[in-house]
Formats: structure tokens, sequence, C-alpha cells
């Protein structure tokens, strides 16, 4: 298996190549195998006793969004959608048919179940034609996001690889190369294009680099890691919006909203579930950090269930505050899961990916 990247230039050529593949399937293998190099060298400067950085998630979102781009939920949700839809026509055609009868001085039973009938099959019908075309939306919509998510804290945090190297090179200089590489993020709040919340995730790795004990390192890890999700969130967030049509975003989340992390298979219409019976890591278990604690539980808090795992799951997908609760609870759960930093694919898989060829199956 190929090595990482030891240079900027080599990190931008590697990302620039993978989000322009014009074939979207192709390109997402390439962007799964990115985040998974972005995160074995994050861990080799922060350090490999830190847990799980932002780019060993990524790589399971993006895996996950690979089913998507490629529309193998397309059955299922197709299914889901003319069911929903038979139903809501089957309400129509039902109070229709009454309208009818009183109207047309039909029998009313007769009336009732003939529109009934007719209400479920149009519904129905229609809600088959919207799964096709927003299956297809939404595998436009979400290999963008998968796109842009790389684009954007995937050039970052190949200028903290940078920054890094050159700390080490030229021991003394750290102020001022730091000052440097923060001078790059763009000022501003994230849904104005600004990146404060990218800015302050790169502090927190930067002092987790830095921390002399392990809770130290793992809170900062764990802090940097919420803070880039939550700017690729608001980043996404017309993008997800706009894959789940209103009619259905409840059925999708309680029925597509599955993902892999390593061999566990999670669903985010259910609270976190614990890790072997431990809510949280001993690190994790407490949280020392003032502002940490204030992302997490403060009266604008992230963390709905307040480190009780309840009410972190989502109903409705496309609603952040939903998605964050169910996130940085499955963040702060699993930070020292070894499956969260495996490689994705086998070994032969992601040669034949850095080649730029299709991997074999099973993915």
């Amino acid at each position: 298996m190929s090595e990482h990247p030891k240079t900027m230039a080599h990190w931008d050529a590697l990302i620039t190549e993978s989000v322009e593949t014009p074939v979207p399937v192709l390109a997402n293998f390439k962007i799964t195998r990115i985040h998974y190099l972005l995160s074995e060298a994050l861990q080799d400067v922060v350090s490999r006793e830190a847990g799980a950085n932002f780019h060993s998630w990524a790589v399971w979102g993006s895996r996950k969004a690979g089913v998507t781009i490629r529309q193998e939920d397309k059955d299922q949700a197709s299914r889901d959608a003319t069911i929903v839809a038979g139903i809501v026509g089957a309400v129509v055609g039902a109070g229709l048919g009454c309208q009818v009868a009183a109207i047309a001085s039909w029998d009313l039973l007769v009336s009732i179940v003939g529109w009934l009938v007719i209400g479920t099959a149009v519904g129905g019908y229609c809600g088959f034609l919207l799964a096709g075309y927003t299956r297809n939306v939404a595998a436009r919509l979400v290999f963008d996001g998968n796109a842009i998510v790389l684009d954007d804290i995937g050039r970052a945090t190949a200028r903290y690889l940078e920054y890094a190297q050159r700390v080490h090179a030229h021991n003394g200089d750290r102020d001022t190369l730091l000052s440097a590489f923060l001078t790059q993020f763009r000022d501003g709040p994230t849904d104005r294009g600004g990146q404060d919340l990218l800015r302050r995730a790169f502090l927190q790795y930067e002092a987790a680099r830095l921390a002399e004990d392990s809770k130290t390192r793992h809170e900062c890890t764990y802090f940097a890691n919420c803070l880039a999700i939550l700017h690729e969130h608001i980043r996404l967030q017309p993008y997800i919006s706009r894959s789940l049509p209103f009619l259905i975003r409840k059925c999708v989340t309680q029925r597509l909203m599955t993902f892999s992390v390593g061999e566990k298979l999670l669903a985010v219409h259910e609270d976190v579930p614990s890790l072997d019976d431990a809510k949280f890591p001993s690190t994790l278990t407490t949280i020392d950090s003032v502002e940490l604690r204030e992302f997490l539980e403060g009266s604008e808090g992230w963390d709905p269930g307040r480190g009780t795992l309840k009410n972190t799951r989502a109903k409705d997908w496309t609603k952040i505050r939903e998605r964050m609760a169910y996130i940085v609870n499955l963040f702060r759960t699993r930070h020292l899961d070894s499956n969260v930093v495996e490689s994705p694919y086998s070994p032969s898989q992601i040669d034949k990916i850095a080649a730029g060829e299709m991997p074999a199956e099973p993915w």
C-alpha cells in the first residue's frame, strides 16, 4: 500500500486529481482513500495515542456517501417512498370519496373504497417516480458534498502537516510558523464563507500535539473533530436538505441512514450505543476543558443528552441539531476505538484506487 504524500504540493495535486475525476463513483473511492491517508498522516504528527481525528471519521462518511453515489440504496428508497406516498394518497382518496358521495349522492362506502383505491395507486406511483428522481438528485448532491469536504478540510490538513514539518525542521520558530499557518484561514463564520471553526479545530490539534498527558490530548483531539465536523455540516446543510425531499425525510432517516465503522453497523434513528458497556473512554467521561464543556452542554450546546447518550437519535437527518447531537456522541464514545482508524478497504483495493482503477468487490 502506498505511503501518504510528504509535501503540500503532492497533497494538493492528489486532492485536485481526485475531486476532478469525471466519474463520480471512481472519484468517491479516491476521496475515501485520501481521507485515510490524511488520517494516517495526522496521527503521525499529533500522536498515534491521541485517538481518531476528523479524517479517520471522514473515511467512513465518504464510504457511506459512496452507497448513495452508486445508488445502491435506490431500491429501498423506491419501496419506502411508494409505501409512504400510497398511504398519503389513500388518506386523501378516502376524504375525497366522502365529499364526492355527499355531492353526487353516491353510496358512501362505495365512494370511499373507490377513491381510496385510486388514491393509493396514484400516490404510490407518484412516490415511486419521486424516489427515482430524488435518488438521482441525491447522488449528484452527495458527490458534490463529498468533494467539497476533501477540497476544504483536506487542504487545510495538508497545510497543517506542512507547518508541523517546518516546526520540526526549524525548532524555535513555532510561534512565527503557527501565525503564518493560521492566517491562511478565511475570517468569519462558516455560513458566510469563513473558516473560524476550522481555525479553532487546528488550534486544538496543535494543543493535542503539544499536550503532555493523555486526557488533555484526547480532549483536544475530540474537540478538534467536533469543530471540524460542525464546520463541514454547516457547509453541507443546503446539499443535505436538497437531497432529501420533505415527504420522505423522516422515512429515509429511519430506514436508510445506516453506516458502518469497521465491522460495526450503526443506525442514526437509534440513540448512540455505548462501546463495551462504557459510555465513553475514561479520559472523556468527564470534561475538564471549559471551552469543550460549553460546546457540548452550554445553553447552545450540541449534546442534548448531556453526557448520558439519551435523546441522541436523529428523526430528521436534514436538521443540523439532530445530526450534531448524534455525531458528537458517536465521536466521544468511539474516540479510541481501533475500528475508526482502520483502512476502509483491503491493501489490494487501496492499490487499485491509487492506480486510478475501480477496486474489486465487495466494497
